[in-house]
């Protein structure tokens, strides 16, 4: 088989430096969002001569929390389309448990501000870690989250200050969580520190191209 025979292809890019898995032509199924040229009835077939464009397409085999590249010959024209993020079920689910724990800080912040506080810090940590999941990088580390967003929102690629919302609120972990010291988050401020962490979800969603999965802290406990 030449290059010219060659009219759609797939590569799926499995997580975590998976072996790459390749269809070519009748191997590779996909969907398109395309511009008509003339007028198609339904139930008529689409062919190249009555398709002006191609707004978007994808591959319609590949396994959700895989990365791929697609190519397509329509008419004339070769298209190649591609995401590269990975994970994206288990990114849902991160982001679903970080709304759970927000959910769980409004509920408490007005009697219990130390365990409304503590619930903040895991909120804001899941959006990294979604996105570093993203991304195929897997840590249990904080430092090495902390580090990912500095250098994230150094790029430009985060919103300034979402990385001094993560280390104010890491600041408050030894109080918060044990009782260590003294909390310096007043309730007054939490109102604005959980719409900030909320920010930080919607963010993170919209980066990775998900929607929080609700109610994911039922099924999906996180350490």
């Amino acid at each position: 088989m030449s290059r010219s025979d060659v009219t759609r292809a797939v590569v799926e890019l499995p997580p975590f430096s998976g072996n790459p898995i390749i269809r070519i032509n009748d191997e590779a199924s996909l969907q398109a969002k395309a511009v008509a040229a003339t007028a198609i009835k339904k139930g008529d077939p689409v062919t190249p001569e009555n398709i002006r464009d191609l707004e978007s397409f994808w591959p319609v085999d590949v396994h959700p929390d895989s990365g791929w590249l697609a190519y397509v010959v329509v008419g004339d024209a070769a298209y190649i389309a591609f995401d590269l993020r990975y994970n994206k079920q288990r990114t849902a689910e991160l982001l679903g448990l970080a709304d759970d724990y927000l959910e769980v800080v409004e509920a408490v912040m007005n009697r219990a501000l130390r365990p409304a506080v503590d619930n903040l810090l895991s909120a804001a940590e899941l959006t990294v870690q979604a996105q570093m999941l993203a991304e195929s990088q897997e840590t249990k580390f904080h430092h090495a989250r902390d580090k990912w967003l500095r250098q994230d929102e150094r790029m430009g690629n985060a919103p300034a200050g979402f990385f001094e919302l993560l280390q104010r609120l890491r600041d408050e972990r030894a109080a918060a969580r044990y009782g260590d010291g003294h909390l310096s988050v007043s309730v007054d401020e939490m109102p604005a520190l959980v719409a900030r962490v909320r920010q930080m979800i919607a963010h993170a969603a919209s980066r990775v191209g998900v929607e929080p999965i609700e109610g994911s802290g039922t099924d999906s406990p996180q350490s």
